[in-house]
């Protein structure tokens, strides 16, 4: 069935998962069909991002990829559009939330980081919080301590380990429910979008679309769930899922 959107992750799907160069020729051809399908010259439905990445490098994407509808950011708790350089909250943000975790975020700054050399927390982010480890032992070591002093102290958040990074997210307050809110103003139900992603933070995606794919690389949690598994990795896969029948617009 045709779609009006495509919503896309990004680490692990346009970009590999380790801090390390891009493939310029599967990013220069990525660009072209996003650039193209914006501007209505190709059969390609238009392409969206939904991120856990701060608004700041979304932006910086969007741009080269001439990405026209809003974007998901921080797991979604942050809306970004371009075309106004508008940043805003995502459904279920409050500033009695915000001001929560930036109390868990000073916990861990304070408490878990110093003992921790090998971690660090991911830079830019407002509502939603990522740990960053070469070692995903480190952050399974550390997620306990974490959800303890939450238990105490709150927000309520979703707590969860992607390949590289523990994810603190607000409870109700998810790619799912961003994109949820986002539809309505894309004039677009869920069964219209196709939507790609690798890890289990992707879960929500998943469950607010109507059709879903993922790279090879993707967590067997979301290969169990997809509706096609790209045969391919990465940026390689996501192009061979741009190229299914379904990814073609109304």
């Amino acid at each position: 069935m045709p779609v009006k959107w495509i919503i896309t992750d990004l680490d692990g799907c346009v970009s590999p998962e380790e801090s390390v160069p891009w493939e310029l020729d599967l990013f220069f051809e990525f660009a072209r069909l996003s650039r193209a399908a914006s501007a209505g010259e190709s059969h390609l439905a238009p392409l969206t991002l939904c991120t856990g990445r701060p608004q700041p490098y979304v932006e910086v994407l969007m741009k080269l990829l001439d990405i026209r509808a809003p974007a998901i950011c921080e797991n979604g708790a942050v809306l970004y559009s371009l075309h106004d350089n508008w940043a805003r909250v995502g459904p279920g943000v409050t500033p009695e939330k915000i001001q929560g975790i930036r109390a868990v975020r000073a916990f861990i700054e304070t408490e878990l980081l110093p003992a921790h050399p090998e971690a660090v927390m991911q830079f830019g982010k407002e509502a939603q919080l990522s740990v960053f480890s070469k070692d995903p032992a480190v952050l399974r070591e550390m997620q306990p301590r974490v959800e303890a002093f939450v238990s105490q102290h709150g927000p309520e958040l979703i707590i969860n380990c992607s390949h590289y990074y523990l994810n603190l997210s607000l409870a109700g307050v998810d790619k799912g429910s961003t994109l949820r809110a986002l539809l309505s103003e894309l004039d677009a139900e869920p069964h219209e979008v196709a939507g790609i992603g690798d890890t289990v933070g992707d879960m929500p995606l998943r469950e607010a679309v109507g059709f879903f794919a993922c790279p090879a690389n993707a967590q067997p949690e979301i290969k169990a769930v997809a509706d096609y598994i790209s045969p391919k990795p990465t940026l390689a896969g996501l192009l061979d899922i741009l190229a299914l029948p379904q990814m073609q617009r109304e």
